[in-house]
């Protein structure tokens, strides 16, 4: 919680700064696009923190069938979730709804989130 909390403090200060200068619903789109890769880049390194600190750890536990089966309607429900408001955007962007400089990273961001968890699902279903 500690390294979360440090990674996330500088961004919505800066955030939170920032947002204070302009009028409401003015935001700047780099404000926008930097927090949706600012967010990303903290879950990535907080995935590879994880992994470096428990992979000097073996553990010899037995997989619960029904934790496993939970964990796997869980993410597979988040891949078809996210993979619908992908497709809702792509078709509103479309049509002109949105704009395509909020759009596109929108998208990237689901893209990024739909690869990490259609990844750990598909290798939950592989045999080892």
């Amino acid at each position: 919680m500690a390294i979360t909390f440090a990674l996330m403090v500088p961004y919505l200060g800066f955030a939170i700064y920032y947002s204070q200068r302009f009028p409401s619903n003015q935001m700047p789109d780099w404000l926008t696009n930097t927090l949706i890769i600012w967010f990303t880049t903290n879950f990535l390194i907080l995935m590879l923190f994880a992994k470096f600190i428990f992979k000097k750890q073996v553990a010899d536990v037995q997989i619960d069938s029904g934790a496993l089966a939970k964990s796997r309607t869980i993410s597979a429900r988040l891949v078809i979730l996210w993979s619908g408001f992908f497709v809702y955007g792509v078709v509103e962007t479309v049509r002109g709804k949105y704009p395509l400089s909020r759009a596109i990273p929108a998208g990237a961001f689901l893209l990024v989130f739909i690869g990490i968890f259609g990844w750990s699902l598909f290798r939950s279903r592989q045999t080892k």
